[in-house]
């Protein structure tokens, strides 16, 4: 059963300011995200877009949660994945949400991301 689903969609250009300074990266991705985006502004805001999305499906935004609890990786294939830790994983499991799935895509310009919340 679908929980919820939540979508985003962010300028890569504005991404790659934001990473610009060593404060933004800290504080936004998990410590396993942060190779991965590095150097990427894309896949950077591909994941950003993927965590709005994901508090989307809370229906609480980042109140409770903060951004480097919503972990993004992508499997060999390239396919995106979503891992939860702390208080985004307790949310989650308060929700029943057992599933996750992800799409990410992008152009030149933007990244948008859409997260449906399964409760299998």
């Amino acid at each position: 059963m679908i929980i919820g689903v939540g979508t985003d969609v962010i300028e890569i250009k504005r991404m790659e300011k934001m990473c610009s300074g060593n404060r933004f990266p800290e504080r936004i991705f998990h410590a396993n995200e942060k190779e991965l985006v590095a150097g990427y502004p894309s896949k950077a805001a591909g994941n950003f877009a993927v965590k709005e999305a994901v508090v989307k499906v809370f229906a609480t935004g980042f109140c409770g949660v903060e951004a480097y609890e919503i972990e993004v990786g992508r499997e060999e294939s390239g396919k995106p994945y979503v891992v939860l830790h702390g208080n985004a994983k307790k949310k989650a499991a308060q929700m029943n949400i057992t599933k996750w799935h992800v799409s990410i895509s992008n152009t030149k310009d933007i990244a948008i991301a859409f997260v449906i919340g399964e409760s299998v």
